[in-house]
């Protein structure tokens, strides 16, 4: 029974060092990087870094702010979408949405923004004014359907809103082109 023991004894110890062996000889494989985007739907908008004015701006849960004044803050905000829909024609999806910007508690600049994807990154393809100096703020600017671009731009002076226009966008392999009529209505603001 003892020759038993030291004959399992010895073979658990070889066991162990040809395990030691074969895992120093082992080289451990090298991290894989984060694979390459392949649908802007990835990509995170509401925490991204966007361009603006010579600027770029990292948004945290679509926000941005920074003080411009002891008591006054500018800020940027992701206000409308993102939406997804395929823009272009090309089978792949876009993102469009809409920003907001100026003086904290007095946004009165909003824009449009359409992304694709180049070479694996997001890129700009077309940016549209959706209102200018009013302090007007919308539920919805815009909208992505059948791949058409649907924008509804405010149109007013400083705090009054005048009306509104809604005018849908077709891509026509350089930009984005307003087809079929504007339509005006009276002002919507919230």
């Amino acid at each position: 029974m003892l020759k038993q023991f030291m004959t399992a004894c010895l073979v658990v110890a070889l066991c162990a060092v040809c395990g030691f062996a074969q895992a120093r000889g082992r080289r451990r494989a090298p991290a894989q990087a984060e694979g390459p985007i392949i649908n802007i739907i990835q990509v995170d908008f509401m925490n991204y870094t966007f361009p603006l004015d010579g600027r770029a701006y990292k948004l945290i849960d679509g926000f941005y702010a920074e003080a411009v004044a002891p008591d006054a803050q500018w800020g940027l905000m992701l206000a409308d979408g993102p939406y997804y829909g395929d823009l272009t024609g090309d089978k792949k999806e876009e993102a469009a949405f809409v920003f907001r910007y100026g003086p904290v508690g007095g946004f009165n600049m909003a824009e449009a923004r359409v992304y694709t994807l180049s070479g694996g990154r997001p890129a700009l393809l077309a940016t549209l004014v959706v209102a200018n100096s009013v302090n007007c703020e919308l539920d919805h600017y815009i909208d992505v359907d059948d791949g058409m671009l649907r924008v509804e731009r405010v149109f007013g002076n400083g705090t009054q809103c005048d009306h509104n226009e809604i005018t849908q966008y077709r891509w026509d392999g350089s930009g984005f082109m307003p087809v079929g009529e504007v339509k005006t209505r009276p002002c919507r603001c919230m």
